[in-house]
């Protein structure tokens, strides 16, 4: 009975993920890999051949990765200090630099981005500390508007794992002789692993996949995102559907879950690791 009552309660969930996860995904298959003719339905591998041979289409893909792996790392070498800063203060302190730091994701995400155009334009504050230099169209401009929108979801996974380290390890560790580099390094570091996972991941995904920011900052730059988006708009058919863009979405789609896979392996190869190492 409690078996078939915890089924029942969760239904919605599965219905939800059914209709707006599983059922997507699977049109996305079936636009990437069928024509709909008036003649009857069309099994072809075009369109997955053209994302893969295009050069428009391949510089897109290795801009989006590009513009992806810098972000990530910019919002590592910030996001980590800015974690264990965090996690060094008062509680109260804590709490109130956390909702700082969250504070602007309470916006939209297009608004946050305008914010940002507001700042690179031409009469921007940040054009005017650069001596008339305007980011404004340029890939440094890409960039800081990933990190500017993504760098919370870095810092609160790491910040996480660090407030979740029991200072007796670290205690343990002066006990024995460490100084702060191993202490940092064979404790801190090791236990806060799977924090800075999550965070590349929840970084990494959406900047691959965001077509708003490189729009809005640099409009000349194609991206995978913004090249799904042109598809969809100026290339559809009379149904409303590109074939050319379901095999993108669909590509995009299956680079997302490889680079989810690593994350995560190397996330499950470090807990079997045993994490700590002095």
């Amino acid at each position: 009975m409690t078996r078939i009552t915890k089924t029942l309660k969760n239904i919605p969930l599965y219905v939800w993920i059914i209709l707006f996860t599983i059922v997507p995904l699977v049109m996305i298959f079936v636009y990437a890999v069928f024509e709909f003719r008036p003649d009857g339905v069309h099994f072809t591998l075009e369109h997955l051949k053209y994302v893969f041979t295009d050069k428009q289409v391949l510089q897109a893909e290795l801009r989006s990765l590009n513009y992806a792996f810098i972000s990530t790392v910019i919002c590592l070498l910030l996001g980590y200090p800015l974690a264990y800063f965090l996690s060094r203060l008062s509680e109260r302190m804590r709490s109130f630099l956390s909702i700082l730091l969250l504070l602007p994701m309470w916006m939209n995400f297009i608004i946050r981005t305008y914010a940002m155009l507001s700042l690179i334009d031409e009469e921007g504050i940040v054009t005017r500390i650069l001596g008339g230099t305007m980011l404004k169209g340029t890939d440094a401009a890409i960039i800081i508007g990933m990190v500017y929108n993504f760098l919370p979801f870095l810092v609160l996974p790491i910040y996480t794992s660090m407030t979740k380290i029991d200072k007796n390890l670290i205690e343990a560790a002066q006990d024995l002789g460490g100084n702060t580099f191993h202490v940092f390094k064979g404790v801190i570091f090791p236990l806060t692993v799977p924090g800075v996972v999550s965070g590349i991941t929840m970084v990494f995904v959406p900047c691959v996949t965001t077509f708003v920011i490189p729009q809005l900052l640099n409009n000349n730059a194609w991206t995978i995102g913004k090249l799904i988006e042109f598809k969809f708009i100026s290339g559809a058919s009379a149904e409303g559907v590109d074939p050319d863009g379901g095999a993108l979405s669909f590509i995009l789609m299956v680079l997302v879950f490889i680079c989810m896979s690593i994350f995560n392996l190397i996330d499950k190869d470090d807990e079997s690791a045993g994490g700590m190492t002095l």
